[in-house]
């Protein structure tokens, strides 16, 4: 290599942009490959500074000269080291990759790198990795790294791995090997009889959740272990199984009826259900499925049967749900039986039904409604508004009769409720055409109503179905039209019906409706609703094609470009079917003053007819040019298509005003930048040769510093810029903030001499100060003096930040620095510095480092500590169990314990444990529950469970209930319960925030062994009624969120524990026995507590509470058992099952009528005297049928 030669490849580096240095050197590091000279050219860079180094570095994405790589991770430059070990999988060989990944796990950067490796698929060199750990001894690295190996080499250290398995460990073996996953959690699962232990279950809450998107197979057989052993799944696996494989989630549900189902379980997938399971879904509870309209439009055709029959069927479960499917019952017996379910369920308390509900009746029974709402319904004969709205349910004739009185109603608004219920009759009948004449006579008849009643009926025309309008009927309604035009106090409200009312009749007759539009327009001043589009079909739209041209070109002579860029957007793409209408666009665009309306056009044409955009782009700039409408071109630049290029004459027009410096300059440079970028790239250089202060603009400065630093030159020595956007008065300092590593030592260099003059100035504010301080230590090439001088500055604010941002120097330049100042005052700034300067470094020298750190400071030596627990040595081990023997501040000690995390297989690690578990200071011993349990194996968990224990029998109760609250998610086993038995102990307390985390621990952490236990411990503070009952609080929950062993406990409570023993516990009694009875047999205990008298005042106030907490659908069989009772009390829960069985959406049939009369003559005053102050509806009560 000649020097020539090196000095030539420097220049040429040096005098041009980062991006294309770095190409340079790939091009040369594949050169390399064949080439002696130029391979002596990377050797020669790679000895010069960090800047080269890293450059020569680069190289090696094409040379892939391993050893190259190898040397690069023990740089002193950071920038080096972190390409390098990017590099390791790419360049290196297997010897040589498993050397920098040892390399890289002693400096604690091992997972980048172990990325970096499963990314190329090297997995030879992370399972050689893995060996050595195994041998190495170091369990958390090791877990963590085995779901990374070849599948070979994940079987071979599995079984290890789990004896100290990481949340780290778990999660990448869900990622990366869901399967093996899915069988370690069926393997946990099977090994029990029952529930697993409380970190098994944190794993298959999250790890079934994961899996059934991935391995459904797997999921599906987890799951169904779990509901044969009563375990509910969690809400998302159900659901996702549901979707992936609906007929086989619903052959397992039905092996499991009682189990909860999340709302709309299936509604995803109806489509995929056969009528077998269908029907059973639709009886289970059809609102799994989501709307009956919705499903209808789901499920094919041959299903809509099964749909309808499947409701039919069980109509009693969800009256309301199927509304829409009663048309579709064919036999008449089946549809009367249905009918009369539905009217009784759809009723509220008054007996009326919502007035849209019976929109979806067939017409027979709508009008059967109507005539019941307008003659039966005892609360609507004083609510005339509400009463007369149903006779639009009625045929023509009979709800004229009805609502004749009130049409002539001196109140305006009583006749503009009647008009409209007549009026929105025809409608309603969409086939009987005949009423659409009589309706138009009624509101031509009414030509001078007020405006109000007005409105109403044409918004009551306006509601009727497109379809229903006909060429016949635009005589009158032309004449409506006319009516409300002609009326002096037409209301804006009103205008909008009309116009709305013309919009919806415009297909009957377009060129009819064009004309109108058009009056409207000239009438009216503006087109209210310009979305006439939108309601029309493509057919309709070529029919009424000459209509609309018409429409547009007289709205394009009036000026009136509003409505018709309104036309056109409502039209679209379908604008293609009107030819023409782009010519009269593009005419009122080129004509009109209004620079958003020409905007809004040229927009349009850009996005709905291209062709002619391209075509008259060209003339539009030029017009747009000459009136100075430059802030529009680059709003039109701005719409244009993300990701598509822009057209060339608007780049051309950009690039027209850049370099004129005009208006929108920095919003004319940004939209070039994001959507031209070359363009933007080849301009740069003249705009600033033409203006240097446009530097001034981020957009440019930003630029410069990502893509072009070979522009930055003359800008970073804070020069004195002139131009327009600069006065010449000052010098600039540009701000920047990352990213130097593009730039070449000489800019870094001229950049931090300018930073260090101006922190030399004593006059300046201390935020700009500070951020020059910070740049300083950005600057990965320049040198490093002016930022360490600044650690003795005589400004305190300068001095405390050059100390913190001093580790950040690329070459570790700070740290002597650093490691001075821990001798004097400064050195509670300065320890945390030392941290990431001592990132990469060796650890024997870091050791030397901390070893001459003096510990006098509290805040000092806590990190000191910190650092020595993170260090991977038997020498940072020795350094803190050195320092456990000396009197220590409590801070100090604390981070000691922390920084013994990764040393919980020794044994002196757990002698420290103990004594901060038996010393006097409790918040120290609280931190023990802090360790993290996931790594331990099964001795270590039983000593950190036992030292857990110890902590909950410590007399400070802040202490205890801190480790009882977090005692849900600790992932320790205790497989000798000792732990468990500690937070049973501590239900006898007297506070009561500790008797609900105690309980709250137990209900979490308590397994299938744990039931007698369980049973104990809650029969052991039965006398403390307090602590009992904060207790229960905690424990009970519905039914279907309890898991089986709470549920279990609760049961012997009710079954023959302390509750069954006192009277005056009936309360809890009852509370107990809703959660671990089945309704049915909650309904023989209750019957068998009023029978023993236990139903006292306040127990039969919980047994009421109780039945309401239970599905409605069991009200019938629990209040009929309890109806039967000897028990007065019994009997009155049973008439709260019927008041509840009969509410909203349910009502009163025929049975519940009978039920509730039995009720009113029972001989008891407490069962009598409740029923008779039931009110159903009156004329429900007086009704023969219903006596």
């Amino acid at each position: 290599m000649s020097e020539p030669a090196l000095s030539t490849l420097r220049a040429e580096l040096t005098s041009t942009f980062h991006d294309a240095r770095v190409r340079h050197m790939v091009a040369l590091g594949r050169k390399a490959r064949t080439d002696p000279e130029a391979q002596a050219l990377l050797d020669a860079l790679a000895r010069g500074d960090a800047f080269e180094r890293r450059l020569a570095l680069a190289a090696q994405f094409t040379r892939r000269d391993g050893a190259a790589v190898l040397k690069a991770t023990a740089d002193e430059s950071s920038r080096v080291r972190a390409l390098a070990f990017e590099l390791v999988s790419l360049a290196c060989d297997d010897a040589q990759a498993l050397e920098a990944l040892r390399m890289a796990h002693g400096m604690r950067r091992e997972q980048s790198v172990l990325r970096q490796l499963v990314k190329q698929r090297r997995y030879p060199v992370i399972d050689a990795f893995l060996d050595g750990l195994a041998e190495g001894g170091d369990h958390a690295t090791f877990a963590d790294t085995v779901p990374l190996a070849s599948e070979a080499g994940l079987r071979k250290h599995l079984a290890r791995a789990l004896e100290r398995p990481s949340h780290r460990f778990w999660a990448r073996l869900a990622r990366r090997a869901p399967a093996v996953l899915g069988e370690l959690l069926l393997e946990q699962l099977r090994a029990v009889p029952g529930e697993p232990d409380p970190v098994t279950r944190q794993h298959l809450a999250w790890g079934l959740a994961w899996l059934s998107d991935r391995t459904p197979d797997i999921a599906e057989t987890l799951m169904t272990l779990m509901l044969e052993r009563g375990i509910p799944p969690d809400e998302y696996p159900l659901r996702s199984l549901a979707r992936q494989r609906p007929m086989r989630m619903v052959a397992l549900l039905r092996q499991h009826p009682t189990v909860a189902l999340s709302h709309l379980l299936f509604a995803k997938s109806p489509a995929s259900l056969d009528a077998e399971s269908l029907t059973w879904i639709v009886q289970r509870d059809p609102t799994l499925l989501g709307s009956a309209e919705d499903v209808l439009e789901d499920l094919p055709e041959p299903l809509h049967a099964t749909l309808t029959e499947a409701w039919a069927s069980s109509v009693k479960r969800a009256p309301a749900w199927g509304t829409k499917l009663i048309a579709r019952i064919v036999a008449p017996a089946v549809r009367e039986s249905v009918y009369a379910r539905w009217t009784a369920g759809a009723r509220n308390r008054d007996g009326v039904i919502q007035l849209e509900q019976l929109r979806h009746l067939p017409v027979d029974l709508r009008e059967r409604e109507a005539r019941r709402h307008l003659h039966e319904v005892m609360a609507l004969h004083t609510r005339a508004e509400k009463r007369i709205a149903y006779a639009r349910y009625l045929p023509w004739s009979e709800a004229l009769e009805v609502l004749r009185a009130e049409m002539g109603h001196p109140d305006a608004g009583m006749r503009g409720a009647a008009l409209s219920a007549l009026l929105a009759l025809p409608g309603l009948r969409p086939d009987e055409p005949a009423c659409m004449a009589p309706a138009l006579a009624v509101v031509l008849a009414r030509k001078n109503e007020q405006d109000p009643v007005r409105g109403l009926m044409l918004q009551a025309l306006a509601d009727w179905p497109r379809r229903m309008w006909r060429a016949e009927h635009t005589e009158a309604l032309g004449r409506v039209l006319r009516d409300a035009l002609d009326a002096a106090d037409l209301s804006m409200p009103t205008a909008q019906a009309a116009e709305r009312l013309l919009v919806r009749a415009f297909r009957a007759d377009p060129a009819w409706g064009a004309q109108w539009l058009g009056t409207f327009l000239k009438e009216r001043g503006r087109v209210q609703d310009g979305g006439l589009g939108h309601r029309l079909t493509d057919e309709e739209v070529r029919l009424s094609a000459p209509y609309l041209l018409k429409m547009a070109k007289v709205w394009a002579e009036r000026e009136r470009g509003g409505p018709l860029l309104q036309l056109a957007a409502s039209l679209g793409k379908r604008a293609v079917l009107v030819p023409g209408l782009s010519d009269w666009l593009v005419s009122v665009r080129d004509t009109t003053p209004q620079v958003r309306l020409s905007l809004a056009l040229t927009v349009w044409l850009s996005r709905e007819d291209r062709p002619r955009f391209e075509a008259t782009l060209a003339a539009t700039l030029r017009l747009w040019r000459d009136r100075g409408w430059a802030e529009e071109v680059v709003a039109l630049a701005a719409s244009e298509q993300p990701g598509e290029p822009l057209h060339p004459e608007l780049v051309g027009e950009l690039e027209r005003m850049a370099l004129r410096q005009g208006k929108a300059y920095a919003s004319v440079l940004s939209i070039l930048r994001h959507r031209a970028w070359r363009d933007f790239d080849r301009l740069l250089p003249e705009l600033l040769k033409r203006d240097e202060s446009i530097i001034a603009i981020s957009v440019v400065r930003e630029y410069l510093h990502r893509r072009r630093q070979d522009l930055l030159g003359p800008y970073l020595d804070a020069p004195v810029i002139t131009g327009q956007f600069a006065t010449g008065a000052t010098h600039w300092i540009l701000p920047f903030f990352s990213g130097f590593f593009r730039w070449t030592t000489e800019q870094c260099q001229a950049y931090s001499r300018a930073l260090a003059r101006l922190c030399a100035d004593m006059e300046r504010d201390t935020p700009t100060l500070l951020g020059a301080v910070s740049l300083m230590a950005a600057l990965d090439w320049a040198p490093m003096d002016a930022l360490l001088a600044l650690a003795d500055d005589k400004r305190p604010a300068v001095q405390e930040r050059a100390l913190r941002v001093m580790a950040r120097c690329d070459q570790g330049q700070g740290v002597p620095t650093l490691l001075r100042a821990l001798e004097d005052s400064r050195a509670r700034i300065a320890i945390y510095g030392l941290r990431r300067a001592f990132n990469g470094m060796p650890v024997a020298r870091v050791l030397s480092q901390l070893a001459e750190v003096p510990l006098n400071k509290v805040t000092v030596a806590k990190e000191v500590v910190r650092l020595l627990g993170e260090l991977r040595s038997d020498a940072g081990y020795e350094r803190l169990l050195e320092l456990d023997a000396k009197p220590l501040h409590r801070d100090v000690r604390i981070a000691l314990l922390r920084a013994l995390w990764d040393h919980l297989d020794r044994e002196p690690t757990w002698a420290v444990f103990e004594r901060a578990v038996t010393g006097e200071d409790a918040i120290m011993a609280a931190r023990v529950g802090d360790i993290p349990a996931d790594r331990l194996t099964e001795a270590l968990d039983a000593r950190l469970s036992g030292l857990l224990a110890k902590v909950l029998a410590r007399p400070e109760p802040d202490a205890r209930i801190d480790l009882l609250r977090r005692a849900t998610w600790l992932s320790v086993k205790d497989r000798e319960r000792v732990f468990l038995s500690a937070c049973g102990a501590r239900l006898a307390s007297p506070y009561d925030d500790e008797v609900r985390a105690a309980m709250g621990a137990l209900v979490y952490r308590a397994d299938e062994r744990d039931v007698a236990l369980f049973e104990r411990m809650l029969e052991a503070v039965a006398h403390d009624r307090r602590a009992l009952s904060v207790a229960m609080d905690a424990l009970l929950q519905p039914r279907d969120r309890m898991r089986p062993v709470p549920l279990q406990a609760v049961y012997g409570l009710v079954t023959g524990g302390p509750l069954t023993k006192d009277p005056c516990l009936a309360t809890l009694r009852v509370r107990c026995a809703v959660v671990a009875l089945g309704p049915p047999a909650f309904a023989i205990h209750l019957d068998a507590m009023g029978q023993e008298g236990w139903l006292h005042a306040d127990a039969l106030v919980a047994a009421q509470v109780a039945v309401s907490n239970l599905p409605v659908e069991t009200m019938e069989d629990v209040g009929g058992r309890l109806a039967r009772s000897s028990s007065p009390e019994a009997r009155r829960v049973a008439l709260h099952c019927l008041v509840r069985d009969a509410g909203d959406g349910r009502g009163w049939t025929e049975e519940r009528l009978a039920a509730l009369a039995m009720f009113q003559r029972d001989d008891s005053p407490l069962v009598a005297g409740a029923a008779q102050f039931v009110f159903p509806p009156r004329e429900m009560v007086t009704a023969p049928e219903g006596a």
